[in-house]
This record gives C-alpha cells, structure tokens and sequence, in this order.
C-alpha cells in the first residue's frame, strides 16, 4: 500500500499547488510512482501548472460516482512518465466523508505516493481529506497572518485524527527576514506549532514555470528546486539537513 500526503494552506497565496506538483516530481525523479489528486472544485489548477489541460476528460467526481475508473481518469504526463494526475471537477460538488476516504484508499492501493492538492482554508471538505490521508503538510509563507491560519488548520488535522502534521514554509526571502520585514523561521516554528519539514526559498522560476506549464527541475537548477527535493528526500525517510544546497540564512 502507499502513502497518501493531504497538502493544505489555511489561506490562499501561499504557493500550495506549485509545492504539491514539484514535490511530486521530485519524487518521480526518485523513482516513485505518483499521483497528484487536485481536490480544488471549481477553482482547479495543477492542470494549467503542469501544462496537462489538453489531456483531461475525467475528474475526482467521476471516480468516485462510478462513471469511470481511476486507471481511466488519472492521466499521465508527457514527459515524467511515473507523474499521474487527477484533476479536479469544473464546478463545486459535495461528497460525504466516506465517499473521501474510499478515493484515498483507492489511490494507495496503485501509487507508491499520493499528493492531494487540498483546496485553501478549512473546509470540511479539507479535513475530510486531510483525515484521510496519512500524513499531512500545512505550507505557509512566512507572514503572521498565514502562519496563524496554518496554525488553525494543524489544529483542525489533529481534531480529525491526523497524527503526522508538518508545516513547510514557503516563498521565504532572506533579505526580509534579515531587515525584519518577514518571519524568521524558528520563530514561524513557533506561531505555528507544528513540526518544520523544510522551507522554499522565492524563486521567480516557480511562478514563471507554473504560468508556461514547464517544470522547474528542467528549466532551470534553482534552490527552490534543492528545497523540493530535500523536502521529497524527508518524504521518502532520509535524514537530509535543512537548507543542503539550498543556501541563504533563514
């Protein structure tokens, strides 16, 4: 069976999408087999970041209502051939608990990992998600107003049952941080009051990617790209030190 990893950010902004997909592929670089589930009804995304739009007919819905199977609605990527992605359906819908639960579980029995794009706040349709999912990551960026949302949605995960949640901070500038102008990270550590699996420094290249639909790993070798794949390494259970090769003080 394999791991399922609910990502979730207790506001909007916080680059959650662009870290699921290039996590994502940074464990397929691993040599995983993954799939990235976008739950985001109505305002879906990974679709448009990882330039796979012209490839969709099916959506998580779809799954879960019967009308086809996940073999059939998780379509593959052009060039990462183990990346599988399951988009998300074009309006709003409602689905109970367990009908969550029964896709998860579903995903685990055919990817060595699965990403699920959770939708920003703390919907209940997030928790369910989150709840079932064996781990979860909250990603803020390092500003209190983030941090104290992503406070909130660690309490929630626990509240459902999530005994593994781990914040990543994201979009962090070390020049802020040195003018004070942005959070330091022992101190996001400690707003927040979850566990730290790694921090993202800002990178133009993540925005420039997402808009074309290219993947970072292969346009460019950023520390932004270092950072994902420490944190993918963290993932997998490997004991890699916080900012290896990503430089900078935070």
């Amino acid at each position: 069976m394999g791991t399922v990893i609910a990502v979730a950010s207790g506001k909007g902004g916080t680059g959650k999408s662009s870290f699921c997909s290039n996590i994502a592929v940074a464990l397929c670089a691993a040599g995983e087999k993954v799939l990235l589930i976008d739950t985001d009804a109505g305002l879906r995304s990974l679709d448009l970041i990882l330039g796979m739009s012209n490839k969709v007919l099916f959506s998580y819905a779809d799954v879960i209502e019967g009308k086809c199977s996940l073999k059939e609605a998780a379509i593959t990527h052009d060039v990462v051939k183990n990346l599988y992605m399951l988009t998300a359906p074009a309006t709003p819908r409602v689905f109970t608990k367990e009908q969550c639960k029964a896709l998860v579980e579903r995903a685990k029995a055919h990817f060595t990992y699965t990403i699920i794009d959770c939708p920003a706040g703390i919907s209940d349709n997030v928790m369910d998600f989150c709840g079932a999912a064996d781990r979860a990551i909250v990603v803020s960026t390092p500003d209190h107003t983030s941090l104290r949302c992503g406070q909130k949605a660690g309490i929630l995960m626990e509240q459902e049952g999530q005994k593994f949640v781990k914040i990543a901070v994201n979009r962090v500038r070390s020049n802020l941080i040195d003018r004070g102008e942005a959070v330091n990270i022992d101190a996001a550590m400690d707003q927040a009051g979850l566990g730290l699996i790694g921090i993202i420094p800002e990178d133009k290249g993540v925005i420039a990617c997402g808009n074309g639909g290219k993947l970072l790993a292969f346009e460019r070798k950023s520390p932004a790209w270092q950072a994902y794949s420490n944190i993918a390494a963290r993932i997998r259970g490997e004991k890699v030190r916080l900012l290896d090769g990503v430089g900078g003080r935070f």
